[in-house]
C-alpha cells in the first residue's frame, strides 16, 4: 500500500496536509492611503479584496485571511487536488493581471499600484475543528510570506516544491538563491512567467530523458488497431486504464509521435468549464472559415456544412453548449454529436487518432460522445484512444469494459533500466534497487524522485554525465507524487478512507488481519481501495 498522508476523522482537531499557500500584497498602498480621502481608500481596498476573493475562488482556492492590504489563500484544504500548486500559481498570475482593471474601476492612473505574490507548497498542519477551523500553520506558510516580500512588484515568486509541481504547465525562470528571514539556507526560488498553452512533460524533466521502456506489447496492439481502422475505414475505441503515474500519457505520446495519421489531442480536467470542453480541444480552436473550406474539400454538402458550422460555433463560444446538451433529447444529442464528428473528420482530412486523457473526470455526456465517435461512420478511419484511472470502472458504461486495455506498472527489470536510462551509472546498484522497490515499478515515481534530487542538488550533471553529490539515507516520497495520492485519498468514500488510514499506520505491506476490526463496518472500504489500485494482492 502506498504511503498516505494522515487523514482527518470526525474527532480529529488537526491533520497534516500537502497544500499550496499564496500570499499577495499591494505595493504603494500605504503611501496612496496618505494622499486619498478615507472613503476613497476604502473603495480601493474593497475592490482589491473583492477581486482577490473572486480570483482565488475561481481557481479553487480559499481565502484564509486578509492582513492589512495583503491576502493569504490556501489551495488543497479542506480537499486536495493534484494540481493545487498549478492553481495557486495561475491565481497569482491572474491577480497581477487584474490589477490594471482594479485601477481603472476606482479611477486610479495605470501602475499606481503594484502587487507582489509568493507561492509555496509543502506540508502544513490544518486545524479541522473548533474556532480556528481552517487555519494552516507551518514553515510552508512562513516561506510563502517571505517569498512574497522578496518578489518584485508585478511578479510571482514560487518555492522549490511549487516549481517542481508546475514544471509541466507553467513557464518559469531561475532567480538567484534567496536569503529569506528565518531560513537557515538560501531558498532556490523561481519566477513564474505564465501558463503554457499545453503541458510539456519534456520541459519538466529537462535533462532527465529516457526512451519508452516495457511497453512493446501495448504499442504493438494499438498500432495494429490503428492499421485496421485505417485499412477498413472504420472507427474503434480503446480506454487505457491504470493508476496515476504508470505511463498512460507516455504511451499515448509514443503512439502519437509515430502514428501514420492525424493526431488530435484533448485532456479532461477536474476544473473544466464544461463537459464538452475536450471536444473543443480536439478541434484545436479551428476557425469557422477554415472549417468550411475543410468540409467542402471533404465533400460535405452545403446544407450539412451550415448545420455543422452552427454546432461548432456554439461549442466554441465562451458559454459553450454544456447546459443545452445536458437537457437535449437523446436524438437531438446524437445529431449534435454527429455534427462535431463531421467537423473533426474534416479537420483531420484523413485517418485520425483522438487522444483523450483523464476521462475518469468526464461526465456522462462526454463519455457518450466518445462512445458514439467510436462507432460512427468515417471516410478514412478513426481511433478514439482514451486514458482513465480505475475509479472510472465503478460507474463506467458498458463500452468502456468492452474496449478496455489495462496498463500494468513496469516489471523490476524495466524499472531498473528506466533509472539507468535517466541518470546513467550515477546511482550505485543498491540505490537503483531501492528506488525500484520503493516505486513498485511506477515510472512517474521514478522520474519525480530523480527530478526532486536534481532540484535540490543531490544529482548534478557534469560534462554530460550525472553525478550523485551525496548518499541519500532514505528515499522520500516526491512531493508531486504525494499530492497525487492526497487528492485520490480525498476522493475516497469515508469507509475506504478509514481503512487507508489504518493501513498507513501499519506500513506499506499490511496483513489483512490487521484490518479485521474494520470489518464490522463491512468490507466495502477495502474493496474500494482494491478497485482503485490503492492496494494490491489478495484481500
Amino acid at each position: 500500500m502506498a504511503d498516505a498522508p494522515e487523514l482527518a476523522t470526525d474527532a480529529a482537531a488537526v491533520e497534516r496536509r500537502i497544500i499550496s499557500v499564496l500570499f499577495a500584497d499591494l505595493v504603494g498602498f500605504t503611501t496612496l492611503s496618505e494622499q486619498l480621502d478615507p472613503e476613497d481608500v476604502a473603495t480601493v481596498q474593497d475592490a482589491y479584496f473583492a477581486t482577490a476573493r473572486e480570483t482565488i475562488q475561481r481557481y479553487g482556492g480559499a481565502v484564509e485571511k486578509f492582513i492589512g492590504d495583503a491576502v493569504m489563500a490556501v489551495f488543497g484544504a479542506p480537499r486536495a487536488r493534484e494540481d493545487d500548486a498549478e492553481r495557486a500559481v495561475r491565481a497569482g498570475l491572474a491577480l497581477i493581471g487584474a490589477l490594471e482593471q482594479i485601477e481603472a474601476r476606482v479611477g486610479l492612473a495605470p501602475r499606481t499600484l503594484g502587487l507582489r505574490v509568493g507561492v509555496n507548497s509543502g506540508e502544513v498542519v490544518l486545524t479541522t475543528s473548533g474556532m480556528d477551523a481552517g487555519r494552516v500553520t507551518g514553515d510552508t506558510v512562513n516561506t510563502a510570506a517571505r517569498l512574497q516580500t522578496a518578489a518584485e512588484p508585478g511578479t510571482v515568486l514560487i518555492g522549490p516544491v511549487t516549481s517542481l509541481a508546475v514544471a509541466e504547465t507553467v513557464d518559469t525562470e531561475e532567480v538567484p538563491p534567496l536569503d529569506l528571514k528565518g531560513k537557515a539556507e538560501p531558498v532556490r526560488a523561481r519566477r513564474a512567467l505564465g501558463a503554457r498553452p499545453q503541458p510539456s512533460r519534456e520541459a519538466a524533466l529537462g535533462d532527465l530523458q529516457a526512451p519508452t521502456l516495457g511497453r512493446d506489447a501495448e504499442l504493438a496492439r494499438l498500432r495494429e488497431v490503428l492499421a485496421q481502422v485505417t485499412q477498413e475505414r472504420t472507427a474503434s475505441r480503446i480506454v487505457i486504464v491504470a493508476p496515476p503515474g504508470v505511463g498512460k500519457t507516455r504511451l499515448l505520446a509514443e503512439l502519437g509521435a509515430h502514428a501514420d495519421a492525424e493526431v488530435l489531442r484533448a485532456r479532461v480536467r477536474a476544473q473544466a468549464t464544461g463537459p464538452h470542453e475536450p471536444v473543443a480541444q480536439l478541434l484545436g480552436g479551428v476557425e469557422l472559415d477554415r472549417l468550411a473550406t475543410a468540409m467542402e474539400a471533404a465533400g460535405v454538402s452545403e446544407a450539412r456544412r451550415t448545420v455543422v458550422a452552427e454546432e461548432v460555433r456554439r461549442l466554441l463560444e465562451p458559454s459553450g453548449t454544456s447546459t443545452a446538451v445536458a437537457t437535449d433529447l437523446s436524438i437531438e444529442r446524437e445529431a449534435r454529436f454527429d455534427a462535431w464528428i463531421t467537423a473533426l473528420d474534416a479537420v483531420a482530412a484523413g485517418p485520425s487518432v483522438w487522444l483523450v486523457e483523464d476521462v475518469h473526470w468526464a461526465g456522462g455526456d462526454l463519455l457518450a460522445f466518445l462512445d458514439h465517435a467510436g462507432g460512427a461512420p468515417t471516410r478514412h478511419g478513426r481511433l478514439v484512444l482514451a486514458t482513465a484511472r480505475p475509479s472510472l470502472l465503478e460507474s463506467a458504461p458498458e463500452w468502456v469494459a468492452d474496449g478496455r486495455m489495462d496498463l500494468a506498472p513496469l516489471d523490476w527489470t524495466d524499472a531498473g533500466s528506466l533509472v539507468r536510462a535517466l541518470v546513467g551509472d550515477a546511482l550505485p546498484q543498491a540505490l537503483v534497487a531501492a528506488v525500484v522497490e520503493r516505486s513498485d515499478g511506477t515510472p512517474l515515481f521514478i522520474e519525480e524522485l530523480l527530478r526532486t534530487w536534481v532540484g535540490i542538488g543531490t544529482l548534478v550533471r557534469d560534462a554530460g554525465r550525472w553525478r550523485l553529490t551525496v548518499q541519500p539515507d532514505a528515499i522520500p516520497l516526491p512531493p508531486t507524487v504525494q499530492a497525487i495520492y492526497a487528492a485520490q485519498l480525498d476522493d475516497l468514500p469515508p469507509d475506504a478512507r478509514r481503512v487507508a488510514r489504518r493501513g498507513a499506520v501499519a506500513g506499506r505491506r499490511v496483513p489483512v488481519d490487521a484490518l479485521v476490526p474494520l470489518e464490522i463496518e463491512g468490507r466495502g472500504g477495502l474493496d474500494a481501495l482494491h478497485r482503485r489500485a490503492f492496494v494490491a494482492g489478495p484481500i
